[in-house]
Parts: C-alpha cells; sequence; structure tokens
C-alpha cells in the first residue's frame, strides 16, 4: 500500500512522495464527525486529523473505504496531465517540425552564415578581387538556399546541403 497524505484545505494529495494540487476542491469523504483537516497514511496504518475532533487512528482494514478513495483521485488527475503534456509535447513537435517552423530556422542560420563573413566584403578589408569574388558568390549560394529543390530540409541542420565557405586569405599590407 501506497503513503499518502490528504490535505483538503491546500487541494492537496501525496502519493508515495508525488504531490498533486488540485486546481478546484476535491471531494471529501462523507464520514467523521467534521470537517477534515488532513489524512496521513504510512503503508499499514494512518490517521485522520479533524479540525473539531481528535485524531482518528486507521489500521490496514480502514484502507479501502478511508484512504483508496483518495489514492484513485490522485491516479485519475495524474494520468489527465500526463495526456495533456502529451497532447502538448505533440503539438509543440509538430509545430516545430512543420514547414514554417522549418523554413525560419533555415533562414536564421543562413543569415548567422551569411553575417559571419560580412567583414569580408568591406571596402577596407584586404582582400583581393578574386577571393572578393569567391565570397560574394559564397553568400549569393547562401541567399538562394531557401529557393533550392527539397527545402527546407531540416531547418538548416545536418540535412541542409550548405555551400562551402572558400578559403579566402587576406592581403598582407
Amino acid at each position: 500500500m501506497p503513503s499518502v497524505t490528504v490535505v483538503p484545505g491546500d487541494r492537496l494529495i501525496i502519493v508515495d512522495g508525488v504531490p498533486i494540487v488540485f486546481e478546484s476542491p476535491f471531494p471529501i469523504l462523507p464520514h467523521g464527525p467534521g470537517e477534515m483537516h488532513a489524512l496521513q497514511w504510512h503503508g499499514k496504518q494512518g490517521h485522520i486529523e479533524w479540525t473539531d475532533d481528535i485524531n482518528w487512528p486507521l489500521e490496514a482494514e480502514a484502507y479501502e473505504e478511508e484512504v483508496a478513495p483518495y489514492v484513485a483521485l490522485w491516479q485519475a488527475e495524474k494520468a489527465r496531465r500526463e495526456k495533456a503534456a502529451a497532447e502538448a509535447e505533440a503539438a509543440r513537435l509538430a509545430e516545430y517540425n512543420g514547414e514554417p517552423a522549418r523554413f525560419e530556422r533555415l533562414r536564421a542560420e543562413r543569415d548567422r552564415r551569411i553575417a559571419a563573413t560580412d567583414y569580408l566584403i568591406m571596402p577596407d578589408y584586404p582582400l583581393n578581387d578574386t577571393y572578393r569574388r569567391m565570397v560574394e558568390y559564397y553568400r549569393q549560394a547562401l541567399r538562394d538556399l531557401p529557393t533550392k529543390e527539397g527545402a527546407p530540409w531540416d531547418g538548416g541542420g545536418d540535412a541542409t546541403p550548405w555551400p562551402a565557405m572558400p578559403a579566402v586569405q587576406s592581403v598582407r599590407l
């Protein structure tokens, strides 16, 4: 049997150390003389703490009636949250892998690669005309990449056919 803590005022049920705070109050079993403050169950025994009465000890035979319904509430809520999280993750992955997002990532990486060569085409950078043309062709190939057959591939990752950056050498002054 699990360890269970129930604190209705906090909308809290903890089963085996895993807490769930419910969004709205959960039903309190209709027993006892008044309002339950907490229920504690430690595998084979426990107790109920009342706000207006003395604590009630719980023995193993009380588990099914007094504790199991709260465990069932916790399990149902946990399953609901796990399902919602799985659905949200599936939606996030679908959006991430969708064509618009892959194009966005491709263009961002393309822009980063173009920006990394900006200094090479500055008029005062010591680069001869041959190397400068090589850099200009490279930059144009990067600009054209989103229009190529197969774009956006994997959104700028390993499957993207990136043009090779030319090996350029600056001219010594």
